[in-house]
C-alpha cells in the first residue's frame, strides 16, 4: 500500500472519530471560514445569565453581577450582596465540506464549559462587581477539506472590574473595565504535500463599558449603554513542518490589531402586572468603522472582515412569575424571548443570512437562592452547505444575601 493511501485511510479512520456531537451558543448559520469564528452570533456584548438569556437576551430582564459588564449602571436596581455562577452547553453542526468520493460531508461537535463566575455588592448608593467569563470559545472538530483536513482549540477568558452609583432616587450611572486575552491554535494537515501546517494566534484587548439607567416610575424602567471602539492586539505566528525531517519552514511572525466597533445599547423594562413584565434591547453596531491593522490579508484568516454596514439588532422577551404556595419569596419564572441579527456571515459561497432566534427557560427563585435554566435555538434550516448551526443551553445558580 502506497504511504499516500496510508495516510487517506488514516485520516478516514480520524474524521470517522471526530464527528461528534456539540452544543454551543447560540442556533445560527454561520461560516466556519474564519479562525477567530465563536461558533455564535458576532453581536453579543458579553456573558448573559440563563434567565436573561432565556428572555431574549435582554439587559434589564434580570439585573445582577452578568449585567455589570452589559449596562454597568443596572447594578442600582438590585441590593446586598450577589453571588453567580454558570455553565454553558453547546451543540453545533454542519454540512462541510466533501470527500476523495465527491461526497458532501458533516459533522458534529458538543462542547461543556463553565461560562461566568461573578459577585456583587452594594454600599449605601455604590455597587461594584468583580467577574470572570469566557465570551468566546474556537473549538473545532478535526473537518476534511477536500484533500486536506484542518483542527482548531482556543478560548477568549474576560477579567473585569465594575462600579456605579446612584445619583438621584431615579438616575444611576456605571463604568466596567475588562481585560480579554486568550489564544487560538490551527493545524492543517495535508494529504498531498509531506508537510503540516500550524497557526499559533495570541489575542488581547482592554474593553470599557459605560452605562446609564432611568427608573421613570414603578412601571417603566430605561437603560442606556456604550461600548467604546476597542482594539484587539494579535500575535500572529504560522509555520510548515517537513514530516520526514521535523524542519520547520515557511514561518511568519506578526503583530497586528484588529478594531472592533462602537456598540450602543437601548434597553427598556415594563411592568403590565405584579407578576408579568416585558424587555427589548435595540443595539447599533458601527462595524464599517472597524479597521484591520498591518497585514490585512494575514489577518482576515482569523477574524471575519468589515461587513460593509453597520448592524442593528433587536432583542425582546417576557417573564411570567408564578407565586409558590402563596409565597411571595418563592417564584417560578417562565421566560421566552425572540432575537433579530441582521449581522451577515460570509462563506465561500458567498453572504448568508441567519437573522432569527427563539429563546426559552425556567427559573426558580427560593426566598435568597434561584436556578436558572435557558436554551437558545435558530429559526433557519440547518442543512445549508458551508455554515454551521449552532444551539446554546445554559444552567447557572445564584444567591442573594
Amino acid at each position: 500500500m502506497s504511504e499516500k493511501r496510508k495516510r487517506r485511510y488514516f485520516f478516514h479512520g480520524v474524521m470517522a472519530v471526530s464527528l461528534i456531537l456539540f452544543p454551543a451558543t447560540n442556533l445560527l448559520a454561520q461560516s466556519d471560514v474564519y479562525f477567530g469564528h465563536p461558533l455564535g452570533s458576532t453581536n453579543i456584548l458579553g456573558i448573559y445569565s440563563p434567565l436573561a438569556s432565556a428572555a431574549g437576551e435582554t439587559i434589564l430582564s434580570f439585573p445582577g453581577p452578568y449585567t455589570a459588564f452589559l449596562n454597568p449602571a443596572s447594578m442600582t436596581l438590585t441590593s446586598g450582596f450577589n453571588l453567580a455562577v454558570s455553565t454553558r452547553l453547546s451543540h453545533a453542526y454542519a454540512r462541510n465540506d466533501y470527500n476523495y468520493d465527491n461526497q458532501l460531508m458533516s459533522y458534529k461537535r458538543t462542547t461543556f464549559y463553565p461560562e461566568f463566575a461573578g459577585l456583587m455588592a452594594g454600599n449605601g448608593k455604590w455597587r461594584i462587581a468583580l467577574a470572570y467569563s469566557l465570551p468566546e470559545e474556537y473549538n473545532r472538530p478535526k473537518t476534511l477539506t477536500y484533500d486536506n483536513f484542518e483542527e482548531q482549540d482556543g478560548k477568549l477568558y474576560n477579567f473585569g472590574l465594575s462600579v456605579a452609583r446612584k445619583i438621584t432616587d431615579k438616575v444611576s450611572i456605571g463604568l466596567s473595565a475588562a481585560y480579554r486575552t486568550g489564544q487560538i491554535n490551527h493545524t492543517r494537515y495535508y494529504d498531498s504535500s509531506q508537510e503540516n501546517r500550524y497557526w499559533d494566534v495570541d489575542i488581547h484587548s482592554c474593553i470599557f463599558d459605560f452605562g446609564l439607567i432611568w427608573e421613570v416610575n414603578q412601571t417603566v424602567t430605561l437603560g442606556l449603554a456604550l461600548r467604546p471602539p476597542y482594539k484587539m492586539t494579535i500575535k500572529y505566528y504560522s509555520y510548515s513542518e517537513l514530516l520526514e525531517t521535523g524542519d520547520i519552514i515557511n514561518t511568519q511572525r506578526i503583530k497586528s490589531s484588529y478594531r472592533f466597533p462602537l456598540v450602543l445599547t437601548a434597553s427598556s423594562r415594563i411592568k403590565v402586572l405584579d407578576n408579568l413584565s416585558f424587555f427589548s434591547d435595540i443595539s447599533y453596531w458601527d462595524w464599517s468603522s472597524s479597521q484591520t491593522g498591518r497585514d490585512p490579508q494575514l489577518l482576515s484568516e482569523i477574524y471575519t472582515p468589515n461587513p460593509g454596514k453597520d448592524i442593528v439588532k433587536f432583542s425582546g422577551g417576557l417573564d411570567y412569575a408564578l407565586k409558590i404556595q402563596s409565597n411571595l419569596e418563592n417564584r417560578l419564572h417562565i421566560l421566552a424571548g425572540y432575537i433579530n441579527d441582521t449581522q451577515i456571515y460570509r462563506s465561500l459561497q458567498g453572504n448568508r443570512v441567519a437573522n432569527d432566534y427563539v429563546t426559552f427557560g425556567l427559573g426558580l427563585e427560593l426566598k435568597k437562592f434561584q436556578i436558572g435554566a435557558s436554551a437558545r435555538l435558530p429559526l433557519a434550516a440547518v442543512d445549508e452547505y458551508g455554515h454551521i448551526y449552532s444551539s446554546r443551553f445554559q444552567f447557572g445558580i445564584g444567591l442573594t444575601l
